[in-house]
């Protein structure tokens, strides 16, 4: 059931269903797209990152958390307001759309709870740990203490605004324990450092890097993971496009006009036909995105070039008040 939601039901998001149901058969995404404006219900990621936990808990595959990460970034992070902790109910991924959240009193939703269920536990399944050792599986700023262990580690970044992380050891006993790092599958080029000095090994995306020894108090692990734009095509329609830089979903930010308090607090999905916008379509010259698509000099912002209409993209996640496109018409 995981494997078909996640390749076959799932959008550039991980986010899956369309008003609560699929109304198109697997992997006919682009049509699913167009049958309704409430596509991702939020309940459905809440659920699928529950299953993916359960799942990694039986095999630990990097695989999962590959999943799990895309999920986090892309569907809960940005479905709570910042300013009112009010919630969504569907991510909508129509062209042109606005997130939707509910009111103080006059509407509640499903979605509401698993939200703010969601938000309590954001520290979850960053690390895991075995007989053998520990996981480091999320880059998250945090501390692990594993008391049978006495073990205690401090996990410094900035990710994803910057590609590194940093875990330092606060306290271990003299034991060998494995430490294993996931190295996502969208990264190129990763480099780990011990203590300052570079291993000579090149990570593999998509794997667990290893390192095993007796650590001490002060050992330094310093990880560095590049970031690069990548494009993701809908099955059944290769010109529909999604932009991704890393495990970020990049929308097009299409401004505010338009846009009420009314049409943004109360709805379950916006409501598109109220308020029409023609999306731009692109023209790609080469198959690397890096080629048209340039950064701004703002973290993990970019913006299109030589097009009939060129569009700031930045990660869906902190797009609040605007109306977006996360898929493009695009041709070569």
């Amino acid at each position: 059931f995981f494997y078909e939601v996640f390749t076959a039901r799932s959008y550039v998001t991980t986010g899956t269903s369309n008003g609560e149901g699929w109304l198109t058969q697997p992997r006919m995404l682009a049509a699913e797209l167009k049958r309704s404006v409430a596509t991702a219900e939020c309940c459905c990621s809440y659920n699928m990152l529950k299953l993916a936990r359960h799942l990694y808990c039986w095999s630990p595959q990097p695989a999962y958390f590959d999943y799990y990460e895309r999920a986090l970034y892309n569907h809960r992070l940005g479905t709570i307001q910042p300013k009112t902790g009010h919630t969504q109910y569907y991510l909508s991924l129509s062209p042109g759309a606005w997130k939707t959240f509910n009111t103080e009193d006059q509407s509640f939703w499903c979605c509401t709870g698993t939200g703010v269920e969601e938000f309590s536990k954001l520290n979850d399944s960053i690390y895991w740990r075995d007989s053998e050792g520990l996981f480091v599986n999320l880059f998250i700023p945090s501390e692990l203490h594993w008391e049978e262990q006495s073990f205690r580690l401090r996990q410094e970044t900035r990710f994803p605004e910057q590609p590194t992380t940093t875990l330092t050891i606060m306290a271990a006993m003299p034991a060998p324990l494995a430490m294993r790092l996931r190295i996502p599958a969208w990264t190129k080029a990763a480099s780990v450092k011990l203590n300052g000095r570079e291993l000579d090994v090149t990570p593999t995306p998509g794997s667990y890097f290893t390192l095993k020894r007796t650590w001490k108090a002060g050992d330094k692990i310093e990880m560095t993971l590049p970031m690069h734009l990548s494009v993701e095509a809908m099955p059944d329609d290769p010109k529909t496009q999604a932009f991704l830089f890393g495990p970020l979903v990049l929308a097009g930010d299409l401004g505010s006009e338009g846009l009420t308090d009314a049409m943004t607090a109360g709805p379950n999905a916006p409501q598109l036909r109220r308020l029409p916008l023609e999306i731009p379509a692109f023209h790609a010259p080469s198959a690397d995105p890096a080629a048209w698509i340039k950064p701004t000099g703002v973290p993990l912002t970019f913006r299109t070039t030589g097009q009939a209409k060129d569009v700031t993209l930045a990660p869906l996640n902190g797009i609040f008040g605007k109306r977006y496109s996360v898929y493009w018409q695009v041709t070569s």
